[in-house]
């Protein structure tokens, strides 16, 4: 009886050491801007755009962030100056559409922005950031 149990504990433990571990998520979430379409957005103070962008991961997405920021402020906090304006989006799920309509501030100041597209996914991994060019004219 001892043998057979020993036997029964030996077989358990190689089962055990047989299965399979899962890879960790090390697979960026990707985005992928639908508008605007180009790289570049002209607009004037009181105007209205759309933004839309699609983030896909392989695994499960956790959240998406649009930023709008005046070119040359990586700081990405309100700085006093320009316009700003940020949302972050809680998700899950392989895919993300992602879409706003914001109208600029009639009083925003003119210049060059940036409107910089981001995602992670649940492991923590980091989407490429899409960056925008936006001329406030």
């Amino acid at each position: 009886m001892k043998y057979f149990s020993m036997a029964l504990l030996a077989a358990s433990v190689s089962l055990v050491a047989c299965e399979k571990e899962e890879a960790p998520d090390t697979q960026r979430p990707v985005i992928t801007v639908t508008s605007p379409a180009s790289d570049h957005l002209d607009k004037e103070p009181g105007e209205a755009m759309s933004l839309a962008a699609l983030l896909t991961d392989n695994v499960d997405l956790l959240n998406a962030k649009i930023d709008i920021h005046k070119a040359g402020d990586h700081s990405h906090r309100i700085s006093g100056e320009g316009w700003e304006w940020a949302k972050v989006y809680t998700i899950n799920g392989k895919e993300f559409n992602l879409t706003e309509n914001i109208t600029i501030p009639a009083n925003a100041d003119t210049g060059k922005y940036h409107v910089t597209f981001e995602g992670t996914d649940r492991a923590g991994n980091a989407a490429t950031p899409v960056v925008i060019e936006l001329h406030i004219d």
